[in-house]
């Protein structure tokens, strides 16, 4: 956040483009607590939502209006196949139904019972990516975001919005090549992929995928380094 040169920066729960902070470092001059908790004098805090940026703002008596906002979004079929991912690395219960050889649940199963909103793929309590991690782009950005950036185009979109606010970050060549691969198309059945259109449509279109009819075995999928699979289907 720079309230010198008026922009917010909201990174995807799932922190898909890390590099972008560093990037941005010598025009930021807003302190940011690491976590809501972390420090009671800093209004603002990594991970907040842009409603709950657009409070602190209020509370602070700034304008929230006067700033560019941006939010970083993901393509929905790769975001949600992470997040399952993640989840089944870190549940404490998933992790325990796999040790003793309980199957933990389908994909597609899991799918149904998330949100794009509300408690998302968690639940009261859980970390903040897991339930926030599940929201579409409608609800995470809502009214309060000025721009959206493409997390696999993200150093060009945000290198156009910056030219326009007067700051050149060295975002350096960060584009991101999404393989095709079986790891996550198989994840998906007619059901789940119907699911994605239904509840993510206004992400789709802004992926340019307006017919929604991209087929499975072309989906993007993110290298196992920044996606930690395990052996689940």
């Amino acid at each position: 956040m720079s309230h010198r040169y008026q922009f917010v920066l909201f990174p995807d729960p799932l922190n898909a483009c890390p590099w972008v902070g560093p990037a941005l470092r010598p025009w930021l001059d807003q302190p940011v607590a690491s976590s809501r908790n972390g420090n009671a004098g800093i209004p603002f805090f990594h991970g907040m939502s842009p409603a709950e940026a657009r409070l602190a703002f209020d509370v602070q008596g700034l304008n929230f209006g006067d700033y560019t906002r941006i939010a970083i979004i993901r393509n929905p079929y790769a975001k949600m196949a992470q997040l399952y991912y993640r989840i089944a690395m870190t549940d404490p219960l998933w992790r325990m139904r796999d040790h003793v050889g309980i199957d933990i649940p389908r994909f597609g199963r899991w799918l149904r019972m998330t949100r794009p909103d509300g408690l998302g793929a968690g639940y009261r309590g859980s970390a903040r990516w897991r339930r926030f991690g599940a929201w579409s782009a409608e609800h995470w950005c809502g009214p309060h975001v000025t721009h959206t950036v493409r997390a696999d185009a993200a150093a060009e979109e945000l290198t156009t919005v910056f030219d326009k606010i007067g700051i050149s970050p060295a975002f350096g060549d960060r584009t991101v090549h999404e393989p095709t691969g079986q790891r996550l198309a198989r994840l998906y059945d007619s059901e789940s992929w119907a699911l994605i259109r239904q509840r993510y449509r206004h992400d789709l279109l802004r992926y340019r995928m307006q017919d929604c009819q991209r087929p499975l075995r072309s989906l993007p999928v993110v290298d196992d380094t920044v996606i930690p699979y395990r052996s689940v289907a």
